[in-house]
């Protein structure tokens, strides 16, 4: 069985006597909180994220022991292709977040930010950088042996754990200027939300299928089942002059059928009249790969100037 489709990404599900089965002759990614085959309907005239003839970076998946979770967590780790060859190079690193029900292996699996930045590097489009992404949905175990996904860990989890593990480990910057942070959905509420309370970590925010109010925390999604958030992070755009001196790039997109323009709209709202300057992008497309995609091709290109 195929759900309905479109371009891009499709999750499927094979039944077979009524169970449902994980072919290995499918690609698998991860979306709905477990492992799905999917097919990949492509656009012929897009080529921005397909593999070409140009230097290829490397993808290793790293582990580290978490202090948030008291558990051994694993990352996704992009180098540029010229990394190995230049010893004596400092990189900036981006931190790129998966949406709800994702893990860290999203933007390689189905979103092809390793090829896309390939592509741009060998172009001259962007700034060759080392891009870090980790699971945004930590799991911690209660007394009573239950286990609870709660989205607002990551931020303790990425300042004490993820980024002193990648700072060692890895040859990149450890200052404002060489720092950025993106996400998709859940990962861009994650980036708004960390970034706009930690702005002397991060030069650069990207929230694609972009929020920028927590919608999440007391909602359906949140499942730790907390009461609404208090929206503290926002106390930073108070000050638009400040706001402005403090993040070189603030870019928002989202698809233009997106079943959440409601919210997108909302953040418009409140932006609008605060005064925020920010680079606002429309995709063609829903909740989806199209939009996020295209949304880290436009956002590479401007970060790490």
């Amino acid at each position: 069985m195929v759900y309905p489709f479109r371009d891009g990404i499709q999750y499927v599900q094979l039944l077979v006597d009524g169970m449902e089965v994980i072919s290995p002759l499918l690609p698998i990614t991860y979306g709905y909180s477990r492992p799905y085959n999917f097919v990949a309907l492509e656009k012929e005239d897009e080529d921005f994220y397909r593999i070409q003839d140009v230097p290829h970076g490397s993808v290793r998946r790293e582990y580290y022991f978490s202090s948030v979770t008291g558990e051994w967590e694993s990352c996704m780790v992009y180098t540029p292709a010229e990394y190995d060859m230049c010893p004596e190079k400092t990189y900036p690193v981006l931190y790129l977040q998966h949406g709800h029900g994702e893990n860290e292996i999203g933007w390689t699996a189905s979103g092809k930010a390793h090829f896309i930045m390939d592509n741009l590097i060998a172009g001259k489009k962007a700034v060759p950088f080392v891009i870090v992404m980790s699971n945004g949905m930590v799991q911690t175990v209660r007394e009573d042996g239950q286990r609870i996904v709660n989205f607002r860990l990551f931020e303790q989890q990425l300042l004490e754990d993820i980024m002193p593990f990648v700072e060692k480990k890895f040859r990149v910057g450890t200052t404002k200027p060489m720092r950025a942070m993106a996400g998709l959905s859940m990962g861009s509420l994650q980036t708004s939300m960390i970034g706009f309370s930690h702005p002397e970590l991060f030069s650069s925010l990207g929230v694609f299928s972009g929020f920028v109010s927590d919608m999440i925390t007391g909602s359906p999604l949140d499942l730790a089942h907390d009461e609404p958030g208090d929206n503290a992070h926002l106390a930073i755009l108070e000050d638009r002059e400040n706001f402005a001196q403090t993040f070189e790039v603030f870019f928002r997109s989202m698809g233009d059928q997106d079943p959440f323009w409601e919210n997108f709209a909302g953040d418009d709202k409140m932006l609008e009249e605060k005064g925020i300057t920010y680079i606002r992008k429309v995709y063609e497309g829903t909740h989806d790969w199209n939009v996020w995609r295209k949304s880290f091709y436009d956002f590479a290109q401007l970060i790490f100037k």
